[in-house]
């Protein structure tokens, strides 16, 4: 199965840039057909030549870590100058503040996420979600198979010269393999159909768990509530209605027969009222009622005027007998002011003697007549008169204060009496509705049970209607489950199965390794086994089969493989056109060997119009029309 090469698929990088902060740049351009050897020195950025090319294509971690501390430091972006398919792209990744992220396609910033979703599509590579891990049916979610998981499988660093990519995962090394010989898109579809068949099936599986433990605790459940309760037993919501239409009907019936007694115990009151002498009843206790009841009215109003009276007559006499001290202080004040000469005259401030000569009737301050002082004695007759005046509201208050007591005592008699004929005629209204209590009593009762009782179907209804969504649920998943088996037919792959493409990359790693049969490459071929993707050398897996030395040229002749897929296979492969190879010489493989692997290499680039980019250190094959030597003068401290 050969097709024409029209040498535009894949991937070919034109250009790397490494730029520093002041716009100077490193640049290297690369051919396309041809193989290009990044040659120098140890640390003269050969690796990290490709790990620009590896960054740009959207490597997740920063530069730092992705370059190297010393590329780092000593520049601010870089970028890669590439074709997909024929069309020309500029992929460039900064470092600066808020870019550090994302990878840049012609100027526009994509995440990386985003990154992988856009270069697949320019590539027409199939964007495929697998599941997590190797078998579909235990798998717990789907992931993306990445572009980058792909790109692991032909930039071939130096951690994944003994295996396919460094700690690559199983599943995902199947997931890309199948990739790369066209049969991802089925593969993937069948995974995802066994994985949402396993998804289904669980959720069923659940389901039925969920129903059986609902079924029995709903019996048990409505079971102790209609025993509690003293209701009969019901199976279904149909049921509960009709369990509750008769409770509310009894409860009716119970109302009503409430309502009856209570209009007869109105009517036999209304009776008692009408007649004059009904069975049982005194009339003139009520009469009798009503007259201390008028009469203690009487008392409580005349205590509270013989209380305001008495606190008046009170306050009147505290009023007089302040006068009459007032009056006391007067007379003892006039007596002192009487023994003070004037020493003073009040007309003309001038000193006068008291000893002076004046006729003894006379003032000696003006000389005139002077009469008897009648202060004194009229402050006498002041105080007389008020007490006598004191005396008559001392004989009121006396009075007063005895009348509030007599009237005090008759108010307390009186409630007293009061109080007793209340309890005579409560007790004969009690008997006469004696009769009625006990009925009432148990109407009442009858009402409480029923009402809790109706208290109990909500509870009953919302569990069946919990067995109800689990058996719904359950026939839900049962409907899924039935549904996905029915479409679980085998999906379309187009072009060659699965086992010839397996069959014709075999072939062509073989056709690789026949030239070094024997040393270093044992003597047996290299098979592809469709089912699982596993290689096999001989009878055994290639891991268990090859040394260190020969898994290094397992893998060169995988690469090798990888560049005559679309001249093999078809355009359902995902053809990368490129194969990236940082220092083939591992494990101690000969020189020549490796030399002469570089010129196969080569001369396949030659032919297939892909483009292969190594990196040594050694000496490189000469051979102008085919390999390409690029000489790295920089070199960085070794880390």
């Amino acid at each position: 199965m050969t097709h024409e090469i029209s040498g535009a698929r894949g991937l070919r990088v034109s250009k790397v840039r490494l730029i520093r902060d002041g716009g100077e740049f490193d640049e290297y351009e690369f051919a396309s057909g041809m193989l290009n050897i990044l040659h120098g020195v140890r640390n003269s950025s050969k690796s990290t030549t490709l790990r620009v090319i590896d960054y740009c294509l959207g490597d997740r971690d920063n530069a730092a870590k992705a370059l190297g501390a010393a590329v780092a430091d000593a520049y601010v972006a870089v970028s890669t100058e590439l074709r997909i398919d024929g069309v020309p792209y500029e992929l460039s990744r900064s470092w600066s503040y808020g870019r550090m992220g994302k990878v840049s396609v012609n100027g526009e910033d994509l995440s990386a996420a985003d990154f992988s979703d856009w270069i697949l599509g320019a590539l027409g590579w199939p964007n495929v979600h697998i599941p997590l891990g190797l078998n579909p049916s235990t798998a717990a979610e789907l992931t993306p198979l990445s572009f980058r998981n792909t790109l692991r499988h032909f930039h071939r660093n130096e951690e994944s010269w003994i295996s396919f990519a460094h700690k690559e995962q199983e599943f995902v090394r199947r997931a890309v393999i199948s990739q790369l010989l066209g049969f991802a898109r089925p593969r993937a579809t069948e995974a995802q159909s066994q994985f949402v068949l396993a998804q289904a099936k669980r959720r069923l599986a659940e389901a039925q768990a969920v129903d059986r433990e609902v079924q029995q605790s709903t019996v048990q459940a409505v079971t102790a509530i209609c025993e509690s309760m003293n209701l009969p037993l019901v199976r279904s919501t149909a049921h509960v209605a009709d369990a509750r239409r008769e409770v509310e009907a009894a409860l009716e019936a119970v109302w009503h027969r409430r309502q009856e007694l209570t209009n007869q115990i109105r009517v036999t009151r209304s009776a008692s009222a009408d007649s004059e002498t009904p069975a049982g009843y005194d009339p003139s206790l009520t009469t009798l009622y009503s007259q201390v009841t008028r009469d203690l009215r009487q008392a409580t109003d005349q205590v509270a005027a013989l209380e305001h009276l008495h606190e008046e007559h009170v306050r009147s006499a505290n009023t007089v007998n302040g006068e009459i001290g007032r009056m006391k202080r007067l007379i003892t004040s006039v007596g002192i002011f009487d023994a003070l000469p004037v020493r003073l005259c009040p007309a003309c401030e001038q000193d006068i003697d008291p000893a002076r000569h004046h006729a003894d009737t006379a003032c000696y301050v003006c000389y005139q007549d002077v009469d008897d002082d009648k202060r004194q004695r009229r402050a006498q007759v002041e105080i007389r008169s008020l007490k006598s005046e004191l005396d008559d509201l001392d004989e009121v208050v006396s009075h007063t204060l005895a009348d509030l007591t007599a009237v005090r005592a008759m108010q307390e008699d009186l409630q007293a009496k009061q109080v007793d004929l209340a309890h005579q005629l409560n007790a004969e209204r009690t008997a006469q509705l004696a009769p009625f209590v006990a009925a009432l009593e148990e109407l009442a009762a009858q009402i409480a049970r029923l009402e809790h009782k109706l208290t109990a179907f909500p509870a009953i209804e919302a569990i069946f209607q919990r067995r109800d969504q689990a058996r719904e649920a359950l026939k839900v998943a049962e409907q899924a489950v039935d549904a996905l088996d029915n479409d679980a037919s085998a999906p379309l792959i187009s072009g060659a199965k699965p086992t010839d493409r397996c069959s014709a990359f075999a072939d062509r790693m073989n056709g690789f390794l026949a030239e070094f049969r024997g040393d270093p490459w044992v003597d047996h071929d290299v098979s592809v086994r469709d089912s699982d993707l596993t290689f096999y050398v001989g009878t055994r897996p290639w891991d268990q089969a090859l040394g260190a030395e020969a898994k290094v040229l397992f893998f060169l002749a995988y690469s090798y493989a990888t560049l005559f897929l679309e001249h093999d296979l078809d355009d359902e492969c995902a053809f990368p056109g490129l194969l990236l190879l940082d220092n083939p010489y591992q494990q101690g493989i000969n020189e020549n060997v490796v030399r002469r692997v570089l010129r196969t290499l080569a001369q396949a680039a030659s032919e297939t119009g892909t483009q292969v980019i190594s990196t040594q250190a050694l000496t490189p094959p000469a051979d102008p029309k085919t390999i390409r030597v690029l000489s790295m003068p920089r070199a960085y401290a070794a880390p």
